[in-house]
């Protein structure tokens, strides 16, 4: 996380740059004192976590506060505020481009998907809150956000496949299915990636590896997405426009 001054960084101690953290994560609403406590030590808090809690909100406090008129952290009851707005916060602002990507995606917009899944990934940073200590509720928004990354490099390589700008785009699938074999998006796209490359053979390679996979590791066989794929490689069909959008958006019935 980075936090900035008038374009300035700004070091903070790691408790109190994981405080920060949980507010911003909730840029512009109360965060409620137990909430604070529990982002901050997890399931079993000191005795003096409350009494901490509040020093360490009073130092940030007057941090973001110096050279400036304005606090920045308001006391509000039942917890705290922090007095930014919330799209001034990359979190939300990522989140709003891969909600307006999906959209545009869903629409056939393709064009449009593509720019605004750009937009979110320029935002990322690396895992949320990574050089954070944080618990509970906050790092299952860590997990919620990298869940959403990966939803937003899907969505970026369909949009890509859909306006013929996806040179190189096997590799990179390749890259993201090392690390998560069962997402069946995934297989969907190099699938499509490689019926782009007039590469027909491999394309129903990959179904046959991704059916071969989700039997070893789920039990199951590929999912409605893939199957409709599969149909419209056989069927000679070869627009990614179509052979993506006959595939759900958001179908895994694991993620890893």
């Amino acid at each position: 996380m980075t936090v900035c001054s008038e374009g300035r960084p700004i070091s903070l101690p790691r408790r109190r740059r994981s405080l920060l953290g949980l507010l911003a994560l909730r840029a512009g609403t109360v965060v409620t004192v137990g909430q604070l406590v529990d982002g901050l030590w997890g399931e079993e808090p000191p005795p003096t976590a409350v009494r901490t809690l509040h020093s360490h909100l009073a130092k940030l406090g007057a941090t973001l506060a110096a050279g400036s008129r304005d606090r920045m952290i308001l006391r509000r009851d039942p917890g705290y505020l922090l007095a930014v707005n919330a799209v001034d916060v990359d979190r939300n602002r990522f989140e709003e481009l891969v909600a307006d990507g999906r959209r545009d995606s869903a629409r056939g917009a393709y064009g449009e998907a593509d720019r605004a899944y750009r937009a979110a990934l320029e935002l990322w940073r690396g895992r949320s809150l990574a050089d954070c200590s944080v618990h509970g509720w906050a790092a299952a928004e860590g997990a919620y956000l990298a869940e959403l990354w990966l939803d937003s490099q899907e969505g970026l390589l369909g949009a890509q496949l859909a306006t013929g700008t996806a040179e190189g785009a096997p590799a990179g699938i390749d890259r993201l299915l090392a690390e998560h074999p069962l997402r069946e998006r995934l297989w969907e796209l190099r699938m499509v990636a490689f019926l782009v490359a007039g590469r027909t053979a491999e394309a129903l390679e990959t179904y046959q590896r991704a059916q071969r996979t989700l039997a070893a590791e789920l039990g199951v066989g590929p999912g409605a997405g893939l199957r409709h794929i599969r149909a419209g490689v056989l069927a000679g069909r070869s627009d990614p426009r179509s052979l993506l959008r006959m595939a759900p958006a958001r179908h895994d019935r694991a993620r890893r």
